[in-house]
């Protein structure tokens, strides 16, 4: 057989095997669905046989066993491609007999895909929801369905701890939860763990030494100045002081060891109080009031200062910025946004301070603007390809992923990435859900 011939075949085992995972994806959120254990027996037959037929059909080499092909370079590396660094690590750590070509070909491949973008939960125009999914970046080529979460909510705490994404409180359109839960990013597992000391909507959320903090909140009655953290070497729950301030959306981040929590709603107006938690010595301290009332506010840190912007002050939808000097321990206004904006999209990417869509009071937006601090000033970036407000929101290498939100008529269940090198918008897939108000999170490979 010629090198030509034996090409053609590998790219025709190529596409079947394409097919045969679009297939099996298909199959396999039937039965998440359907909950029906029963034909997972027969979806392993099926395999089977579209597999074994498969060989049939495109017979790779007369002499070769299917290992040996595997164990070659350029066949792992095509195969890795297609599969992602997850499966690469599956086989790295299963197979002794590709494991080598495996580990070889791995670092080409995380390059390829230096991770995923996690999307769960939220509300999709009628109900709030369980499912959580996933898409390779920057090439997925389709939102991977995972197992679910145990319970429907939106408005969660969430954030990722070595390696595991923590899931806890919300609202399941009913009541505030307690219930937390943790999935493995590697196995693909979900784990119970020990309910919150209080039912939590609409925290503020950060993490700090390997520990997930939770601040404040929402318990259905009140406002709540209540502090938790969740100890991986405990598996359990510790209270911890309470903040100086109730509050409810607020704005959680670290700075040096340090966690900040600016603004937010008390239960009876906005808030422009913000404090600072020492986990060394356990006290908050006070710091100087922001210049202005936020709550719903957009975030950042950058070169180890604190960005605020935009949000509502006094039910009205503001524009404006400032920026917190945690040395000089001191607020200083920046130039208001392009547009006032309000449950807006915000992330750090590319040493700049990127805004997206939200609402101005009036309609969802398209826009985009970021704030450049070495120049001081807000730039105009093209438009998304739709208006989103209460769009999720990740960063990878560089790169920001928005999904989802609500565009004024209807939940949305597109998502686009906004490369900073090339200063242009691209779609992604389409997730297989509607969410607006949604948590998205980034995990390296």
């Amino acid at each position: 057989m010629t090198f030509d011939q034996q090409c053609r075949r590998i790219e025709a085992v190529q596409q079947d095997a394409c097919h045969l995972r679009e297939e099996a994806a298909a199959l396999r959120e039937t039965l998440m669905e359907a909950g029906a254990l029963s034909q997972v027996k027969y979806l392993a037959r099926l395999h089977k046989r579209r597999f074994a037929a498969a060989r049939a059909a495109h017979p790779l080499f007369d002499e070769r066993h299917l290992a040996d092909v595997l164990s070659t370079g350029s066949v792992a590396l095509a195969i890795g491609v297609h599969t992602e660094p997850a499966e690469v690590i599956a086989l790295l750590a299963t197979s002794k007999v590709v494991g080598k070509a495996a580990r070889d070909v791995l670092p080409a491949v995380r390059e390829l895909y230096p991770g995923h973008v996690y999307v769960h939960g939220g509300y999709d125009g009628q109900r709030r929801l369980l499912s959580i999914e996933r898409l390779a970046a920057p090439n997925g080529s389709d939102w991977e369905p995972l197992p679910p979460m145990s319970d429907r909510r939106a408005v969660v705490a969430a954030a990722v701890v070595t390696g595991r994404l923590y899931i806890c409180g919300g609202w399941d359109g009913e009541q505030r939860l307690s219930l937390a839960e943790r999935f493995d990013l590697t196995s693909g597992v979900w784990e119970t763990l020990p309910p919150m000391l209080e039912r939590r909507s609409h925290p503020a959320v950060a993490t700090m030494g390997g520990c997930l903090y939770v601040c404040g909140g929402f318990d259905g009655a009140e406002s709540l100045s209540t502090v938790e953290c969740f100890d991986p070497s405990i598996e359990n729950w510790r209270t911890l002081p309470s903040m100086l301030e109730r509050r409810r959306r607020a704005v959680a981040v670290v700075i040096t060891g340090r966690m900040y929590i600016c603004g937010g709603f008390d239960g009876a107006g906005q808030l422009n109080f913000a404090e600072r938690f020492d986990p060394k010595t356990g006290t908050w301290s006070p710091l100087p009031p922001m210049l202005a009332r936020r709550v719903v506010a957009a975030s950042a840190v950058i070169n180890g200062k604190l960005y605020v912007f935009g949000s509502e002050d006094d039910a009205r939808v503001v524009s404006t910025a400032e920026r917190f000097d945690p040395e000089a321990e001191q607020w200083e206004a920046l130039p208001g946004m392009l547009v006032k904006r309000v449950g807006a999209a915000a992330a750090a990417a590319a040493n700049c301070l990127y805004v997206c869509g939200g609402w101005d009071g009036r309609q969802r937006l398209s826009s985009v603007e970021r704030f450049n601090p070495c120049l001081g000033l807000w730039e105009e970036v093209h438009d998304m390809l739709e208006r989103r407000d209460r769009a999720a929101i990740a960063t990878i290498a560089g790169r920001l992923y928005v999904c989802g939100g609500f565009d004024g008529d209807r939940d949305l269940s597109s998502a686009e990435c906004f490369d900073p090198s090339t200063g242009t918008w691209a779609p992604l897939p389409t997730m297989s859900e509607r969410r607006s108000s949604a948590v998205a999170v980034s995990a390296l490979a």
